[in-house]
């Protein structure tokens, strides 16, 4: 019998996935190259994943692959990515994590390649206290053994740094995870500009538990960043009307 409600939730976690990864490229985090990934509804060991070499900028709905979390193709005709084992690893280690992407935004990608901390400049990274970890490896994440680090490296974070690479951020909505992506390169340009007028004062642990408290309060700003970007893409033409 078929699950009539697990496909509709599919349907809509590709569409979603298809829409954040076109935000994403028209906002630079993502190039050529990085992906989105989220669990397949109502599995625990099957996530979708784009084509390796299909163009982030065109993705639709029905290119996304399927794979299991040893890497799998399990539906879909052309090859995952090659660093597949980013989200794979990431999944097995973080059974509550629905949502990840791996990307390369040019500007938090910088303090991999600098003597300086990843410091919580904008109110809305009160989210990383304790800055973002950086993982040593600069290579292509390809095997399990690779995947698997990453994942110690993010540990129970939101995000972390790939050394002169990228990011890796996880989420477990989709709102939450566009959010965070564009949050985290706002925050590495406060940062910088901050650098380049004098010495960065980064918010203070006492204002992190403020900031936190009231970000709580509300809860709907995912949702608000997200239509607010669906509506820049569709004006953009970067999405359909």
């Amino acid at each position: 019998m078929i699950d009539s409600q697990a496909d509709t939730d599919a349907d809509r976690v590709r569409a979603d996935l298809v829409t954040c990864t076109s935000l994403l490229v028209f906002k630079g985090v993502l190039d050529y190259s990085g992906h989105l990934t989220a669990r397949v509804p109502g599995t625990d060991d099957r996530i979708f994943i784009q084509p390796r070499d299909a163009s982030r900028a065109a993705l639709r709905p029905e290119d996304l692959l399927v794979v299991d979390l040893d890497g799998n193709l399990v539906e879909g005709e052309l090859p995952p990515p090659a660093e597949t084992a980013i989200h794979t690893g990431v999944y097995r280690a973080r059974p509550e994590v629905d949502f990840i992407c791996h990307g390369h935004p040019t500007l938090s990608t910088t303090f991999t390649m600098v003597d300086h901390p990843f410091l919580p400049m904008r109110h809305f990274a009160y989210k990383f206290p304790d800055g973002l970890a950086v993982h040593p490896d600069p290579t292509h994440i390809r095997s399990r053994e690779q995947g698997d680090a990453v994942a110690k490296t993010l540990g129970d974070a939101g995000a972390c740094l790939l050394r002169s690479h990228g990011t890796v951020v996880v989420a477990n909505r989709i709102q939450e995870l566009l959010m965070d992506c564009l949050d985290l390169e706002e925050n590495a340009r406060t940062l910088l500009i901050a650098r380049q007028l004098g010495t960065p004062l980064p918010l203070t642990p006492e204002e992190i538990v403020q900031v936190a408290e009231s970000y709580d309060r509300g809860g709907h700003r995912p949702g608000k960043l997200w239509d607010h970007y669906v509506h820049l893409g569709r004006r953009a033409g970067v999405l359909a009307a």
